[in-house]
């Protein structure tokens, strides 16, 4: 069924009710007007039964005429009406209800008994009562059409919250695609308009989670390039500067021997030997930096994490973070992880300790790594510093390469970066960098 449609068929029950409603009022109301013009009436009846008994009763029932009289005029039930009986002297037998007002002498009726005893019987118009007939019927029409108006609200809303109803659910999968999460799907909807914009964004959370799934499987082809690259770059430089510095240290090692009877070239030649030695070693540590891998190969194609990392952290505290207090946690202690998952959990935890050395300017590290038993296992990474953490982590995410990168790694892993202050309202509030991965998704 379309929208407009639906809103017009509820918008017609919703009126129909209404009106059934309002008719019940009016009708209450009207009833209520009937009883007292009915009661009006026979108060009249009374009053002219009352007069009646007042002229031409016996002179023993004159007391219980009055005494009717009176009764008759307290209860103000006379509709815009009020009377008051005079004796033949003017005295005041049975006074008004309510004050004549002035100069009102109303009607004067005067009751001849054949005793000879004479009353006046004055009837005064009441417009007071007018007045709060008049009033109240206001105040009844005011309250039926507050009544009919409330009830066209409430329906309205009942019918609008009813047919837009589904629109939560759209908003939901809206949300969850803002969160990059592509996997809800909306039902059919019953509106048929809905329900085309329903399908229309099934449509594209296929296709932008079929986009997702290459561009994930492309970074990860990506970087499983570039360690390649590495990898044979790091073997290039072994097989051509790796050979010429063993054969310079070797003629160095020939020349310090031809040369320990002169001391002037002899101290040259040493300074010559601690230079290819220092050649050397910076040439290994690049090639580890490179190659991290060349001698961590387990079973099946899977490395030693734990290995990779203790080594990673030994040469960041040796040559860039002396002093620092560094913390491994790796469960299980002899955590293997296919090839790939371990190379890019070891590039995310190279790269987070390079941006500790850069910013943080920390005391201590703490590394961690855990697998997370399930269907299926999740791979959690976190490092924390007590540095002096980042202000606007999204900001620097988005102005910086370090965070970007770590985070573009961890996407394509099938996990989002959290950054959080470690300690958060201290003074120094550090920074903790975390993901959880689940294991597998590299391979």
């Amino acid at each position: 069924m379309d929208l407009t449609r639906l809103l017009v068929r509820r918008a017609a029950w919703i009126f129909l009710a209404s009106l059934s409603v309002a008719v019940l009022l009016a009708s209450w109301r009207a009833s209520a007007d009937i009883r007292q013009e009915n009661h009006g009436a026979r108060e009249v009846a009374r009053l002219l039964e009352a007069l009646s008994g007042l002229q031409r009763g016996s002179t023993d029932a004159l007391p219980q005429n009055l005494e009717a009289l009176q009764a008759i005029s307290r209860s103000e039930a006379l509709r815009h009406l009020t009377f008051q009986i005079e004796d033949g002297q003017g005295q005041v037998l049975v006074p008004a209800a309510s004050p004549i007002p002035a100069g009102e002498g109303g009607a004067r009726l005067v009751l001849r008994r054949e005793d000879g005893q004479t009353f006046n019987a004055v009837l005064i118009p009441d417009p007071l009562s007018e007045q709060r007939e008049a009033l109240a019927d206001i105040l009844g029409m005011t309250g039926l059409f507050l009544v009919y108006g409330l009830a066209m609200l409430l329906g309205s809303y009942w019918v609008v919250r009813r047919a837009f109803g589904p629109l939560r659910a759209i908003l939901g999968a809206i949300a969850a695609f803002r969160r990059q999460d592509f996997s809800a799907r909306l039902p059919r909807l019953p509106v048929r308009e809905l329900d085309h914009v329903a399908g229309a964004l099934n449509h594209l959370a296929e296709a932008l989670g079929a986009a997702e799934a290459r561009q994930k499987q492309l970074s990860v082809r990506l970087m499983t390039l570039q360690e390649d690259e590495r990898a044979r770059l790091a073997l290039s430089l072994q097989e051509h500067f790796g050979q010429a510095l063993t054969a310079l240290r070797a003629n160095v090692a020939y020349l310090l021997r031809r040369t320990a009877k002169d001391v002037s070239l002899q101290a040259a030649v040493r300074d010559m030997e601690a230079q290819a030695l220092t050649l050397h070693q910076s040439l290994r540590g690049l090639l580890h930096q490179l190659q991290p891998v060349a001698d961590a190969l387990g079973e099946a194609d899977r490395l030693a994490i734990g290995g990779l990392l203790e080594e990673l952290v030994k040469s960041w505290q040796d040559a860039r973070l002396p002093g620092r207090e560094f913390h491994l946690d790796i469960h299980p202690g002899h955590l293997e992880l296919p090839r790939e998952t371990s190379l890019f959990v070891y590039r995310m935890t190279q790269e987070a300790l390079a941006n500790i050395a850069r910013h943080a300017d920390a005391r201590k590290v703490a590394i961690e790594l855990r697998v997370e038993a399930g269907d299926p296992a999740v791979l959690s990474w976190s490092v924390c510093d007590d540095g002096v953490g980042i202000v606007a982590p999204e900001a620097a995410i988005r102005h910086g390469n370090g965070l970007a990168g770590l985070r573009e790694r961890i996407w394509a892993l099938g996990g989002q970066l959290e950054v959080s202050p470690l300690s958060p309202g201290q003074a120094r509030p550090g920074l903790r960098l975390s993901a959880r991965l689940p294991l597998g998704s590299a391979g």
